[in-house]
């Protein structure tokens, strides 16, 4: 060891140590088996079925929300959202009479005093049966 010195053995050990990179095998793709193509499946058609809503009666004897009127006989109308006083041409709804004659009039009580009312002021159903 005395023929190379500390500087020989260094690059001894040195070149001991580098090792060069070996180049890698080029690699094939992978084979694979060729996709297998099924026919489409048909299936039958799904008709959808129309969604039945609830009927609602036409009329019933009272409102969840509205009070009947209190001093006459009266049913609820579904379609004109009001109340239909029995055997008189007026409609009751949250405390108020209506009554149809060339325009729609209002009132507290069913023998009047009537006044004129504005059309937006009259329940849409109840205004739509006199346009």
């Amino acid at each position: 060891m005395r023929l190379f010195g500390p500087l020989g053995m260094a690059l001894l050990l040195n070149a001991c140590a580098v090792q060069h990179p070996q180049p890698q095998p080029e690699r094939a793709p992978a084979k694979t088996a060729p996709a297998k193509v099924s026919p489409p499946v048909r299936r039958p058609a799904i008709q959808a079925q129309p969604i039945k809503s609830p009927q609602r009666q036409a009329t019933s004897k009272t409102h969840p929300r509205y009070a009947p009127p209190p001093d006459v006989a009266a049913h609820w109308d579904n379609r004109l959202g009001v109340y239909v006083v029995e055997g008189q041409p007026l409609y009751y709804r949250e405390r108020l009479y209506y009554r149809w004659s060339d325009g729609w009039y209002g009132s507290g009580r069913p023998s009047g005093p009537w006044e004129p009312l504005d059309g937006t002021s009259v329940p849409p159903g109840l205004r739509n049966l006199h346009p």
